[in-house]
């Protein structure tokens, strides 16, 4: 059964991309990360020739990092960061950290945005970067008071750490995350996508779109040639095929919708319950009351004395 505070998420979800679709009106750009191996290639076996050959997806040889968006317009011009990995991790997020991605972000994301974004985006760590993060019962006791100082919030010297933690969870309020402040201070908006629903970004498909481009023309495998395939690959996608898969996602997010519909299914069902129940007591208690038992009224409980 899903998590209820998912389920809470994917409705705020969704109601801020409709209105957003009917009232506000921003212009949706989706963000993402993914990696790319110069051992993509094309395997050739026995098929028609109307079918592509098999791609296969090799975990070995150079991995490049990839960082991208795009609207239902197409991939965003100059946005584009490709970088070789420089990690021994099967995880291609360890490649990217907070410092990396700001970077990005500034340089190469808000200067091609268009106004006024709600950029959609998941919730990687180097996403949630945290400022003035509100400290756990894990930090020292020292670093609890200083935030606490720093927000002006009374406490004496003698106060055990889990007493200071009470008054930091009190006076926390909501996270502060570093992209939603340097995204805000340029007239654009984050959106973050549930957890565990990265269907709901069209870019998904568009990295498959893109990776079985470079695999089909990757023959040589030769990694000084996967960064000039790669480009290529990306300039060959078209508006046409964004328009398609962000179709796709506005298809999911109405039938996602229903999630509503249930609930008040649910009630219906309880209210439905709670009346038969309710009148099958009345009649109980009726016909209990029109019988010959004796009732307890009709007895006399005196003690003699």
């Amino acid at each position: 059964m899903e998590r209820h505070d998912i389920t809470a998420w994917r409705a705020r979800y969704l109601d801020k991309i409709r209105i957003n679709r009917t009232v506000e009106k921003r212009p949706v750009v989706y963000l993402d990360e993914t990696y790319i191996h110069n051992t993509y290639h094309t395997k050739s076996c026995w098929q028609s020739e109307e079918e592509p050959g098999m791609f296969v997806s090799e975990s070995s040889g150079s991995r490049w990092i990839i960082a991208h968006v795009g609207t239902k317009d197409g991939f965003i011009n100059s946005a584009l960061l490709m970088f070789k990995s420089q990690s021994k991790s099967s995880d291609y997020h360890d490649d990217m950290n907070s410092a990396n991605f700001l970077k990005w972000v500034t340089e190469k994301l808000i200067p091609n945005l268009p106004e006024r974004s709600l950029v959609v985006m998941d919730n990687a760590p180097y996403h949630c970067t945290q400022l003035n993060k509100a400290p756990s019962m894990s930090n020292i006791k020292s670093s609890m008071q200083e935030w606490l100082r720093q927000k002006g919030i009374y406490f004496e010297d003698t106060w055990r750490k889990a007493v200071l933690f009470e008054l930091i969870k009190q006076n926390k309020g909501p996270p502060t995350f570093a992209v939603d402040e340097l995204l805000t201070a340029h007239g654009h908006e984050v959106l973050r996508l549930p957890p565990y629903h990265c269907d709901l970004n069209p870019v998904e498909k568009i990295w498959s779109l893109v990776k079985r481009k470079v695999a089909d023309k990757n023959v040589a495998q030769d990694p000084k040639e996967i960064v000039k395939l790669t480009v290529e690959a990306f300039e060959s996608i078209t508006a046409e095929d964004w328009t398609a898969q962000c179709t796709h996602v506005e298809h999911l997010e109405e039938y996602l919708k229903n999630d509503g519909l249930m609930d008040e299914e649910m009630d219906r069902i309880i209210i439905s319950t709670a009346s038969d129940t309710e009148t099958e007591s009345d009649s109980v208690s009726i016909h209990s009351s029109d019988s010959d038992v004796p009732m307890a009224a009709d007895h006399n409980y005196s003690i003699k004395l």
